[in-house]
């Protein structure tokens, strides 16, 4: 993907012919304007805040969570979509309190990326970015991916007087969920489209609802969400277990309860969802630097519930070899992907799960 990123400052950030320009303001819960990648949606004294976890989630604890609450509350996956025929377009957010990163939108136009927009992280700032039409005169479907690690309230929209938004459908074919840790939240790339999740979904055209927490281990918490607030997924990936390994240094055995604890939960609410299960990706730390475990002890944990699974009946749930899709040169750090990396494991996920 083309990358080029243009700082915004706060407030008003328009150009200067904006201004002979009059606009009328859309507030942010109008029904034309579609959310994605959240199951989590309130209005609240004029912000739309869209979250990927419940506010129960938040005020826990990275003990009772197993990933931290403030890195949770984060954008990563989301996005929103409207249509107008308006020339010019200022959507409005606020930056709200929480994890101290600085973040990039990328914006579409009737499915072709057009730019990255990138801002500096404050507290109650408000960030107004301008969208010129590039289809003068026409209907034009806009899109708006949030960022990795900021939480972002939506503002609405302000549009050239005598234009109105046009509903259309929101379709998708199915609705995919991705647990995991830092790998699948984005470490490694600096936009949501970037990330191997997004790029999944966009291929077999599903709904993406990353539930992935940087820093994250094998959460009970994020089971009993894809057990409680979702009626229907149609895919789960599942790569979890680096910061059990490397950050906290648990026993094999410890990981492997975790491990069946999570797919028990998940199966009691989703019996027949494909799950993918991927081992641990290739790694620069081949041995835990707590408990010096080698990788490959919980690559093989994986193998053998997976398999114990299928064996009891389990039709429905695969193991992806995630060390065999990716190497060395795919990474950005120890164990992060690169941008390039992410785009290759995406496509090799695809491939294998069309497959099946």
């Amino acid at each position: 993907m083309r990358f080029s990123i243009v700082y915004l400052s706060f407030f008003i950030l328009v150009g200067h012919s904006v201004f002979a320009q009059s606009f009328t303001h859309v507030d942010p819960g109008e029904p034309e304007i579609k959310v994605y990648g959240s199951n989590y949606i309130k209005m609240k004294d004029g912000e739309l805040v869209i979250h990927r976890h419940p506010d129960e989630v938040y005020a826990g604890t990275i003990q009772s969570n197993l990933f931290n609450p403030l890195k949770a509350r984060s954008s990563t996956g989301i996005f929103i979509e409207f249509k107008t025929k308006s020339p010019k377009v200022i959507a409005k957010f606020k930056i709200a309190k929480g994890w101290e990163k600085s973040g990039v939108f990328s914006v579409f136009q009737n499915g072709e990326f057009i730019e990255n927009k990138a801002f500096k992280y404050k507290p109650d700032g408000e960030i107004a970015l301008e969208l010129t039409s590039k289809h003068p005169g026409k209907e034009v479907l806009y899109r708006i991916t949030f960022p990795l690690r900021t939480d972002i309230h939506f503002l609405g929209l302000d549009l050239v007087k005598g234009y109105d938004l046009i509903d259309f459908k929101k379709s998708t074919n199915g609705t995919y969920v991705a647990f995991g840790d830092s790998i699948t939240h984005g470490t490694g790339q600096q936009t949501t489209p970037e990330t191997y999740a997004y790029q999944l979904a966009e291929m077999l055209g599903y709904q993406l609802f990353n539930l992935a927490v940087g820093g994250g281990k094998t959460s009970q918490v994020m089971a009993e969400m894809i057990r409680d607030d979702f009626d229907q997924v149609d895919l789960i990936t599942i790569l979890i277990g680096f910061n059990d390994y490397n950050g906290e240094g648990i026993p094999v055995k410890t990981y492997k309860k975790r491990y069946e604890k999570v797919l028990e939960t998940i199966r009691s609410k989703h019996p027949g969802t494909p799950i993918y299960c991927i081992t641990l990706l290739s790694t620069k730390a081949v041995k835990s630097k707590k408990s010096g475990i080698p990788a490959e002890e919980f690559r093989k944990a994986v193998r053998e519930i997976v398999a114990k699974r299928k064996k009891n009946g389990d039709n429905h749930i695969y193991l992806i070899e995630g060390d065999k899709l990716t190497t060395i040169s795919d990474l950005n750090d120890q164990v992060h992907l690169n941008v390039s990396g992410a785009r290759k494991f995406a496509k090799e996920l695809y491939h294998i799960i069309k497959a099946h």
